[in-house]
């Protein structure tokens, strides 16, 4: 083992269990790896087994149910209450342990959400509505089917359950001040409104005893006025201790406009929930304080665990991009950690979608069937690649891992196509070493590299290559607006990087993901920006739940200013002439114009290649069909891991 970082992994002994490290894998739900069938499938098992196999000391699964499953459960869910299921479930520990690591289990589902019920009167779900006061009887209900679920999982073998005590949800509902207003015996103290979160521990313990332990996830702040505060999440935790093992410190609740909070992105501080982390770890508590919230990389685990500001860090977007993290910690390589970019896409399409994804792990969803749909090349091959953007790279890499001779041509002076703009935008830091990382691998695997070399069909086809992979992005749409032409007229991604050359006044035209991030990027800067959209909703290409952090963020940006359904009519040197929701005309400042109109592929310039190779063509990415990173890295996986 490269001791590169000690901290990190270091074994820990909690109770009688001892971990290997202190890199957790934390829970996700799998909604979309599997249908309704009541027990874990091979698919899932697959891809938790996978980070064990990668080097977590513990890896945590979700979707055990409190309850008998209602049939037409829109979420996958696992029914302890069938005995069957559990042989199942027994794989799946089973698998963990195969891979040296300790297995534990989220419980919830009904008991985590609450279905109709809240901690009080009004207060809203997560579904938007507002709950019911839950009754005693339903408390009991919940705490005992708690109870039976942790009793299942310790019998099939897991070391360990995860109660969800955090983010509002039903549990943390009852803990917090905000949303905790009940007059009766759960209400009002600290010491009341852990009452519930204490019996459904109780109840755990009389069924399992010590022998299984328990973690425990809380916000250590809501960052919500009248929410838990740190100084809260310590009282509780010292409540607690001696009955639990464990303590996760997240923050934040399930607001309906956003969940940066709750899954820290770009917008929000590196890794923002260490410090409450730390400030738990220095109370006085007597449990192991695991820190959770953006935490990917593997020097800043081992730091923070190094200046004693948590026991365990624990990561769930991080092992989906990169499900090796623990095994590329032992070997000292942090470089060839694949960052996560903390875009959502894995929850969005999770929770809302029928395919699981990953932005920068094109294998996420398929590992199951990997080794049976992916056969080794029969012969090398001669591969020439048109296009250094993260497609062109993607395919690069992947080819040259399986051996063939890959040569990449760029025309410009430089590698990571339309995604050097993440350079200049402080929110855009974790795509930035997405793109950073695509181009430090190629330039370490054996690939030719050809900067600043424009090729022709001709010169391709003179190279007598057996597979010619066209990979050379999209251009800007120009609309046919009057005055377009004009030099206070900028392309939205040539604006980044010339922001002290625009006037202070700028009038963006288009507001899908990339015109929204433009104007808020440009309104931090302290732009006056107005945004205008012909649609009468922002964003509408932006995955659901970054789209919501974007439109949240400009909300609460003072210095931009959305007029959706604004119809651009023309632009001359002062002014932009639009009309507004009713059909009025109107005008916005024309001293610096910036046109997000979206991106055009260039498949007729690809196309000109098909006949420049030997055997086989392909195109891929944006100049097959403008989308984004996720399916330009996709299908450059997928075009090159069957050649």
């Amino acid at each position: 083992m490269i001791k590169n970082y000690t901290n990190l992994l270091k074994p820990i002994k909690v109770g009688n269990t001892l971990f290997r490290n202190r890199l957790f894998s934390a829970p996700i739900t799998l909604h979309s790896v599997q249908a309704s069938e009541p027990y874990p499938t091979e698919a899932v098992i697959t891809h938790f087994a996978n980070k064990a196999k990668g080097g977590a000391a513990c890896v945590t699964c979700a979707g055990v149910s409190i309850f008998p499953l209602h049939p037409d459960s829109d979420h996958a869910a696992w029914d302890v209450y069938e005995k069957n299921n559990t042989h199942y479930l027994a794989q799946l520990a089973e698998r963990i342990h195969f891979y040296g690591a300790k297995a534990s289990m989220e419980l919830g589902v009904a008991g985590v959400v609450g279905g109709e019920y809240g901690a009080s009167d009004g207060i809203i779900l997560m579904a938007g509505n507002p709950a019911k006061e839950m009754p005693e009887s339903e408390m009991e209900r919940i705490a005992d089917g708690y109870a039976i679920a942790a009793e299942a999982c310790k019998k099939a073998g897991f070391d360990m359950v995860l109660l969800h005590f955090g983010h509002g949800l039903l549990v943390g509902q009852f803990l917090s001040p905000l949303t905790n207003m009940r007059n009766d015996k759960y209400g009002g103290s600290a010491e009341n409104r852990a009452r519930f979160p204490m019996m459904i521990i109780d109840r755990i313990r009389e069924k399992v005893g010590r022998d299984l332990l328990i973690e425990v996830r809380i916000s250590g702040d809501e960052h919500e006025p009248g929410g838990i505060e740190i100084e809260d999440a310590i009282e509780f935790t010292k409540l607690i201790e001696d009955k639990i093992d464990l303590i996760h410190v997240s923050a934040g609740v399930h607001n309906p406009e956003y969940m940066t909070v709750v899954h820290p992105c770009g917008f929000r501080p590196h890794m923002p929930n260490i410090p409450l982390a730390a400030q738990m770890k220095t109370s006085g508590v007597k449990i192991p304080v695991v820190a959770i919230g953006g935490i990917q990389n593997i020097a800043d685990a081992d730091q923070a665990i190094a200046e004693g500001k948590a026991d365990i860090v624990t990561a769930a977007r991080g092992f989906i991009a990169e499900p090796n993290l623990g095994e590329l910690a032992y070997q000292g390589k942090a470089d060839d950690v694949r960052p996560c970019i903390k875009c959502m896409r894995c929850h969005d399409s999770a929770v809302y979608e029928y395919k699981f994804s990953c932005t920068v792990n094109p294998e996420i969803g398929l590992e199951h069937k990997l080794p049976v749909i992916v056969n080794p090349p029969e012969q090398k091959k001669k591969i020439i690649i048109i296009g250094g953007g993260p497609a062109g790279l993607q395919a690069a890499l992947t080819a040259s891992s399986r051996g063939h001779n890959v040569k990449l041509y760029e025309q410009k002076d430089f590698l990571g196509g339309t995604l050097k703009f993440s350079e200049k935008v402080s929110f855009k830091n974790d795509l930035r070493k997405f793109k950073d990382f695509l181009v430090e691998q190629a330039n370490k695997a054996p690939i030719d590299i050809n900067l600043n070399t424009a090729v022709t069909p001709e010169s391709v086809k003179n190279e007598n290559a057996d597979i010619v992979i066209a990979a050379i992005g999209a251009v800007p749409i120009v609309p046919p607006i009057p005055g377009i032409e004009g030099e206070n007229v900028v392309m939205a991604l040539d604006s980044y990087g010339t922001e002290s050359e625009m006037g202070e006044n700028i009038t963006i035209v288009g507001g899908g993901q990339v015109g929204c991030e433009t104007a808020l990027h440009l309104g931090n800067m302290g732009k006056k920006v107005i945004l205008l959209e012909m649609r009468d909703a922002l964003a509408p290409d932006a995955s659901m739940t970054h789209r919501d952090e974007i439109i949240w963020e400009l909300k609460h940006c003072r210095n931009v200013t959305i007029l959706t359904s604004a119809i651009c009519k023309s632009i001359n040197s002062e002014s932009v002439i639009y009309t507004d929701s009713e059909g009025r005309e109107q005008s916005a400042p024309g001293e610096t114009v910036i046109i997000a109109a979206g991106m055009k592929s260039s498949s007729d310039a690809a196309e000109s290649y098909r006949d420049s190779a030997a055997e086989r063509f392909y195109i891929i990415g944006d100049c097959l069909k403008v989308a984004t990173v996720e399916n330009a890295v996709k299908e450059a996986f997928y075009t090159a891991v069957k050649i």
